[in-house]
């Protein structure tokens, strides 16, 4: 991946902007970076270490961080609302700067105290379900060169291609052919799809392209590291430097909370306006657009002039999808200490009869894709609850209480044979696609990706003006080729990965930045 590609990529992250009106610019600067997620803070910390403050960053929240937001919770306790997990070690800027200040556990959790239930309240064979699910993650996850080529050859859906190895796996394996013909069979695969949507951020993994995952990179080593204490937020601490002993970047003078983009105007060769929905109005000669892939799906009329073809390709044809978190809060802890959570498993009939009381799209109650309740590490009496697709964006919609009832519903259906399951007494839940600075949580590729014969490195391409100048740069995490839809990937675009466009617009010497870059060829 070449360095610009580093620069314009990055996760879980950026934040947003938002129609149009123009302003007098009393507001003059070199670059103006939009976002304040871990890809523009990782370039404006880069910027201020090297002695550079020609820049401002408006940032459309009142916090920082963008899509590492981490909440204070109960007591001295915090629960990560976004990005939760550091993912591989090996290469992973994240956990190298985490394991430096020992904010992270060394051990990698083994999740073997979830426990399996299904709808039926019938017992699952935990030894069945486990070599079930493991043929499918081997599926997904394996490295080998020969089961990566697979896969990139692979012309179709994830969910078909996952499929069509493990029932050829199967049944060339006498041991395991009989598992084909288990009535758990279909429970697992669709388990299995649910769990598979909320990793890779899609609505449907029959609409994930096989190929598009096969270019995502696994970092060697543990790939779900714990946080010790305090959750992600600690990486926004790591990027400032406000940890004990260290002197903390200063950026008071760059940052400007509550700015909401309304339109980027580039049409001139060497200004660009930024209009705010407050009136206010910034002129810069360069912009780093560090917004989320939702936020420029949802806003086409951001740009004016209007962007390239090639670039609207790549904005619609990655796919930005809708991961949510369901906190609930009991007064007392009702499952022993060895348990670490429940998988859901659903069987195809009670998928048809059950909780047609409840809402959800197209007839399907929302519920149905919350594919388990786990434990919190933060807090001993905190479950968390995982939906994604439009089921997902459905929750969001709802009260706090509507969320309580049908939660609470759902656990007692699958579990009251064996607890007695209280009231919950506190609800909190992510909100990212309803929130117009995020419009989701995360991209991933698509069938539409490969139809529309796009990628992340069009995607993060700057856009040129009239005199061939790059002027507008593009970074976030559905920019990176690899490492998409993690913090990680937000982070290596800083601090050696600052790229010629960077430089060049903030008139730094050469020898600032590596020689071996070559820009993105644009078509």
């Amino acid at each position: 991946m070449n360095l610009l590609l580093f620069l314009l990529s990055i996760i879980t992250v950026s934040v947003g902007i938002h129609s149009v009106r123009c302003a007098d610019s009393q507001n003059k600067t070199k670059l103006i970076i939009i976002g304040a997620g871990p890809s523009g803070l990782a370039a404006a910390t880069k910027l201020i270490t090297d002695g550079v403050d020609e820049f401002i960053i408006l940032e459309a929240e009142n916090r920082i961080g963008g899509r590492v937001y981490n909440l204070p919770y109960e007591g001295d306790t915090f629960i990560d609302m976004g990005a939760q997990w550091v993912h591989g070690q090996e290469g992973n800027p994240v956990y190298q700067m985490a394991k430096e200040h020992q904010l992270v556990k060394e051990e990698c959790p083994t999740f073997s105290g979830v426990l399996c239930f299904n709808s039926s309240r019938e017992p699952v064979d935990k030894e069945l379900a486990s070599k079930l699910l493991k043929t499918m993650f081997d599926v997904v996850e394996s490295q080998d060169e020969d089961s990566v080529r697979d896969m990139s050859n692979y012309n179709g859906s994830l969910g078909d291609f996952v499929l069509e190895r493990v029932r050829t796996q199967l049944s060339n394996n006498a041991s395991l052919s009989h598992l084909l013909s288990s009535p758990r069979f279909e429970e697992l695969v669709e388990y299995f799809g649910k769990y598979e949507n909320s990793v890779d951020g899609s609505d449907s993994w029959f609409q994930t392209s096989a190929k598009g995952l096969a270019q995502y990179e696994s970092l060697k080593g543990c790939n779900n590291v714990e946080w010790k204490k305090g959750g992600y937020g600690n990486v926004i601490k790591l990027l400032l430097k406000q940890l004990p002993g260290q002197t903390p970047i200063d950026l008071s003078k760059n940052l400007h909370l509550n700015k909401e983009v309304t339109s980027i105007n580039w049409s001139e060769p060497n200004s660009i306006i930024v209009n705010c929905s407050d009136g206010t109005s910034y002129t810069g000669e360069r912009i780093l657009v560090t917004v989320s892939l939702g936020v420029l799906k949802n806003r086409t009329d951001l740009f004016e002039p209007t962007l390239p073809s090639w670039k609207k390709d790549a904005i619609e044809g990655l796919f930005f999808g809708s991961d949510a978190k369901i906190f609930l809060r009991f007064p007392n802890k009702w499952w022993p200490d060895e348990v670490e959570g429940f998988n859901l498993f659903w069987t195809h009939q009670d998928e048809k009869t059950l909780f047609k009381e409840i809402g959800g799209v197209d007839g399907r109650p929302w519920v149905m894709d919350v594919y388990g309740f786990y434990t919190n590490s933060e807090d001993p009496q905190t479950l968390l609850g995982w939906v994604s697709g439009p089921s997902a964006r459905y929750m969001e919609s709802l009260t706090d209480d509507q969320v309580i009832l049908d939660s609470t519903k759902l656990l007692r259906h699958f579990l009251s044979s064996n607890y007695t399951i209280p009231d919950p007494i506190r609800l909190v839940r992510s909100s990212w696609y309803s929130n117009p600075h995020f419009k989701g949580s995360y991209s991933c590729r698509s069938l539409e990706t490969e139809a529309k014969n796009t990628s992340a490195a069009e995607l993060g391409a700057p856009v040129v003006n009239g005199e061939g100048k790059p002027v507008l740069l593009f970074a976030g995490e559905a920019t990176n080729p690899k490492h998409y839809s993690t913090v990680h990937g937000a982070i290596e675009t800083s601090p050696s990965e600052m790229t010629p466009p960077m430089r060049t617009c903030l008139h730094l010497p050469p020898h600032l930045y590596s020689p071996e870059y070559t820009s993105v060829q644009q078509r």
